[in-house]
């Protein structure tokens, strides 16, 4: 699971050419911020808090933003990363703050029908993954003692559903889309084995509905191809607690799981389109 992040960044590195081969593509790169934040749950009760912000940068295909389309689609993968706040507690329940440093790799396609009408409205579905490495610095507890940090990768594949919306002028158009979000798979490997447990363990989050939103604009057209862009955006996930797994060190046997789990992304980027 170490390597899956750098293995899908290849694939969609491999798969650029592909795109520009396409002369009708509307094809751009993109970079921006977007605030992050990661909270974990039991019984009602928070036990942590990530929030910061995290870079991303990526490339996209993206026809959504073209009038004449019936069977509108987009196509984009990006990394992102970044070294957010950590807010929770240990075990124990002692309360710790330390750092969390993220790095990730996201790749989604959309797809749909358009609907005639004054306002060109499409009905869109599509398919992600999302993979990304959670690694927790040592820190310091409230009581001064040092909390070993470790590492956790993920593995999401989620579908998308809902609708969208063109806007379009001239010189510009904007496209809004929004929906419900759900994870299909859902797959986490905790590195349990670097502070002092017998092995790793491998655990499944629950599954629930999520949202998203995005709002994108293009100006600056030359040749019926515009030039310069940007997108609004939130993004979500949430995991119901996962099943517990039984793991051992020094002789004893400990129960593990993934509690409750919700993330939230606000973001905004910069979008060149060749």
């Amino acid at each position: 699971m170490r390597s899956h992040p750098w293995v899908t960044l290849t694939l969609c590195m491999i798969a650029a050419p592909a795109v520009f081969a396409d002369e009708t593509a509307s094809f751009a790169v993109n970079a921006g911020v977007e605030s992050f934040r990661w909270e974990e749950f039991s019984g009602g009760q928070r036990l942590l808090s990530e929030t910061g912000p995290r870079l991303t940068v990526g490339f996209m295909l993206d026809h959504l933003l073209q009038g004449d389309q019936t069977n509108p689609y987009s196509a984009e993968a990006r990394i992102y990363l970044g070294v957010v706040d950590y807010d929770g507690q240990t075990q124990a329940g002692v309360s710790a703050r330390t750092d969390v440093d993220y790095f990730g790799v996201n790749a989604e396609v959309m797809g749909g029908l358009r609907l005639a009408g004054s306002l060109p409205m499409d009905l869109l579905g599509g398919l992600g993954m999302d993979t990304w490495t959670r690694e927790l610095q040592d820190g310091v507890t409230a009581n001064g003692t040092v909390a070993l940090g470790y590492r956790e990768d993920y593995l999401i594949l989620y579908g998308k559903l809902g609708p969208g919306f063109l806007f379009q002028s001239e010189t510009r158009r904007a496209y809004l889309q929004f929906g419900l979000k759900y994870p299909l798979f859902t797959y986490e490997r905790a590195y349990l084995a670097d502070i002092g447990y017998d092995s790793d363990v491998e655990l499944a989050p629950g599954k629930r509905l999520s949202g998203y939103a995005k709002w994108q604009m293009n100006w600056g057209r030359e040749a019926n191809k515009p030039r310069f862009g940007v997108s609004f955006y939130y993004d979500s996930f949430r995991f119901s607690a996962s099943a517990s797994k039984t793991v051992s060190a020094a002789g004893a046997l400990y129960s593990v799981h993934q509690p409750e789990s919700r993330m939230d992304v606000l973001g905004a980027r910069f979008e060149y389109y060749f």
